[in-house]
């Protein structure tokens, strides 16, 4: 007689007997995967009121853009048909590797439907990776993707052979851009397990987002320059697998057959070779998620690296480490990567000779010397190595001093040469030498003074640059353009005498200003390495407690 406690569902089958297991298909796999997407897209908007509205918001803006998108697809309905074509091919291929590149750029893929989290059940490949795609049109970037798809069989109602193939290039397209995006996913979940390579990206993101505006500058006043050369890009791009699809239905209006046959084959290659990589990637993530698979890797290390190359001194191993730090340490790397943001911005928005130009290699150095004034806050409680160690404050300050200067130079260095392209102005240059020299060299002067008495709060090691520390306030702010506003004050001798070189025409002012420059930087730096190793060995326990607060 049957246990009466034992559930029925896990009871041994009788003898003789095999117990069916319903598997479902993979239409109905991807069918209930997309329901669960669904389901967990509206609980996350009815959680919070802030995200709805935010959503909302959102989705209007989208509209809004949407809609004069639909109008301008109406009215482009009326040109040519090579103007057409042209106008699908590039704006298509745009939208396409948008779908394409920003997961990978933002190293933030959807992760709803996260193979590590559809590992455990009894899913097959094709019905995950069927779901995925099938998910990928819920949600606001799908919908006005696929309202955009159907909008844009009004640019070809003028042919009702070319409005046939447009629907199925349409369906084609939102293939290539949801399986294609499937595959920078799975580039872009491999790429946040590291973590450097992770805040890499965002910084990335972080540098484009500042180059923006130089680069919309540019691309209105080249358009114009290149408006003749478009159809000539567009039909070359037309024949790669970005502007493919989009021609095809320019190739049946105009009667050609052969090349809308050739196209087809290369669309359909492409979202072959997207499947199967989508699918060998879906694979791996979810064998690593049902089997728990590590991987680890191991390199060998020979010597003790950068301390080989610096004197066997306290100064010395400072150095090196801090040289370490500037790069390999993504908080030091965000500096540095914002250095060329800036130049390019100035060099766009700069033309000849303008003002923006002499200001490129002077800021290098101001940004280049105030940055070891966050030294101290970025090493947090390592910070006590150097107190355990007893390194003078001298040593500390000049270590960290000659790594901004390795670093800094060709920086600096490059800014000049940028100056050097755009201004002509060979007699001043030694003057705007001695300029970023007062600027490098005293600038870290008075920094290494300022960050031995005061810090303010950083993003703790391991965090991602881009993280707003606690306890960073406006006061904080306002001490560090004081901090830089100083620094511009004890620059102004070479500064004044190379306002009165091109003043004058005079060559020997020019060399005097690259004199007074130097001169007076290694002093200051002399004096400043002085006296903040006098304060920070007078103050090295009260940093240390403050700077491991930060968080």
């Amino acid at each position: 007689m049957p246990d009466a406690a034992v559930p029925e569902s896990v009871r041994p089958a009788s003898s003789g007997q095999e117990r069916g297991t319903h598997r479902m298909g993979v239409l109905e796999e991807a069918r209930r995967l997309a329901g669960l997407k669904w389901r967990i897209l509206v609980n996350t908007l009815t959680r919070s009121t802030w995200v709805l509205v935010g959503t909302i918001l959102g989705g209007l803006y989208a509209l809004s853009v949407l809609a004069m998108l639909l109008s301008a697809m109406f009215f482009l309905g009326s040109e040519p048909l090579e103007v057409v074509t042209a106008a699908s091919t590039l704006v298509g291929a745009t939208v396409l590797l948008g779908w394409w590149l920003v997961p990978v750029l933002t190293s933030k893929a959807d992760a709803t439907l996260d193979p590590a989290r559809l590992g455990l059940f009894p899913l097959s490949t094709t019905g995950v990776l069927a779901g995925q795609t099938v998910g990928a049109v819920i949600g606001i970037p799908g919908v006005l993707t696929v309202i955009a798809l159907v909008g844009w069989l009004l640019c070809w109602r003028s042919s009702a052979p070319a409005v046939a193939a447009a629907a199925l290039c349409a369906v084609l397209a939102a293939l290539l851009a949801f399986t294609g995006s499937r595959c920078a996913a799975a580039l872009a979940a491999r790429i946040a397990k590291s973590r450097r390579s992770t805040e890499i990206l965002s910084i990335l993101s972080l540098l484009l987002i500042v180059l923006l505006a130089p680069i919309f500058t540019s691309v209105a006043t080249g358009v114009e320059r290149v408006w003749d050369r478009l159809p000539g890009w567009a039909a070359v791009l037309s024949w790669t697998p970005l502007g493919a699809v989009w021609a095809i239905p320019g190739d049946v209006a105009a009667g050609r057959w052969g090349a809308a046959l050739l196209r087809l084959l290369i669309v359909l290659a492409t979202l072959a070779v997207l499947v199967g990589l989508a699918r060998f990637a879906l694979d791996r993530a979810l064998a690593d998620a049902a089997g728990g698979a590590a991987r680890a890797t191991g390199r060998s290390v020979a010597g003790i690296g950068a301390l080989d190359r610096f004197p066997a001194t306290p100064w010395g191993a400072v150095a090196a480490r801090c040289l370490i730090y500037w790069l390999r340490d993504p908080r030091y790397s965000a500096s540095l990567l914002m250095i060329p943001a800036i130049s390019a911005a100035l060099w766009f928005l700069g033309g000849d000779g303008g003002f923006a130009m002499w200001l490129l290699p002077m800021m290098i150095a101001l940004l280049m010397s105030y940055a070891i004034s966050a030294d101290i806050s970025y090493d947090n409680s390592a910070f006590s190595l150097h107190l355990l160690a007893s390194v003078p404050g001298r040593a500390d300050r000049l270590g960290r001093v000659v790594a901004m200067l390795i670093v800094a130079t060709p920086l600096v260095g490059l800014g000049v040469v940028m100056w050097m392209l755009r201004v002509h102005e060979w007699q001043a240059l030694p003057a705007l030498l001695g300029t970023c020299a007062a600027l490098l060299l005293g600038g870290a002067g008075v920094v290494s003074v300022v960050s031995a008495r005061y810090t303010y709060p950083t993003p703790p090691p391991g965090a991602s640059p881009m993280k707003t520390p606690q306890g960073f306030t406006i006061l904080n702010l306002v001490v560090q353009f004081v901090v830089m506003g100083l620094m511009l004050l004890l620059a102004l001798p070479p500064l004044v005498l190379l306002f009165v070189h091109l003043g004058s025409g005079a060559a020997v002012w020019s060399w005097l200003a690259l004199a007074v420059g130097l001169v007076e930087g290694l002093v200051l730096l002399w004096l400043g390495v002085r006296l903040g190793g006098k304060w920070l060995d007078a103050r090295g326990p009260e940093l240390l407690q403050e700077v491991s607060g930060y968080r």
